[in-house]
């Protein structure tokens, strides 16, 4: 009797239903970040607005001098099931625009993990350069999708190479998946106390 309760709530686990969202990561630590720039603002949405990024570079990322390739671990809170990442790029418009657009990622390799520490390799790609407007100046932008599938709660970015720059920097990062719907998380919880109270009945009645 116990292991058919077992396995129908095994069962249950497997087969509850979850729904797509977008993911923004509860943290992010970086190899490296120039001292003006905060690391948070890849996931903290600063600078967003109706799902383009403004040019200010007080609300984006950037690493410190000429250490190619840099790093960056995103922690979801959960483990999600993946299914792409929404990157906006490097874009700040200082007084010298066409040469900010050198310090936007070019390749990019993206690892996932369960543990934070054993992670596999799901997508190599190359992020466009962000291109400027006919008077020279950049506008607020849309991100770029970069698709891969897999269970995970930690994300590795490997930013192997930028367009040219000595510095490195993208603006913000979202994660679009899966996740159980909270109404399956409570009746999970219930479940399970159900499966307990009725275990420790039964060694009552055979003690």
């Amino acid at each position: 009797m116990n292991r058919l309760i077992l396995a129908a709530a095994a069962a249950f686990v497997a087969t509850a239903p979850a729904t797509a969202a977008v993911i923004q990561p509860v943290a992010v630590t970086a190899s490296d970040s120039f001292w003006t720039y905060d690391v948070n603002n890849l996931i903290n949405g600063s600078g967003l607005s109706g799902g383009k990024h403004d040019t200010n570079w007080n609300n984006m990322w950037q690493s410190t001098w000429d250490q190619v390739p840099h790093w960056l671990l995103f922690d979801l809170g959960q483990n999600v099931s993946l299914k792409s990442a929404s990157i906006w790029q490097y874009a700040a418009d200082f007084n010298y625009p066409w040469y900010e657009t050198d310090r936007g990622v070019k390749d990019l390799g993206i690892s996932i993990s369960l543990d934070g520490v054993n992670f596999t390799s799901v997508a190599d790609a190359v992020l466009e350069r962000h291109i400027l407007n006919a008077d020279n100046r950049y506008e607020s932008f849309a991100a770029q999708l970069v698709e891969f599938t897999g269970e995970a709660r930690y994300v590795r970015f490997d930013l192997n190479s930028n367009y040219g720059s000595v510095w490195t920097g993208l603006s913000e990062v979202r994660f679009n998946g899966s996740v159980p719907e909270a109404a399956t998380w409570a009746m999970m919880i219930a479940g399970f106390g159900l499966v307990g109270g009725a275990m420790r009945r039964r060694r009552a009645i055979e003690a």
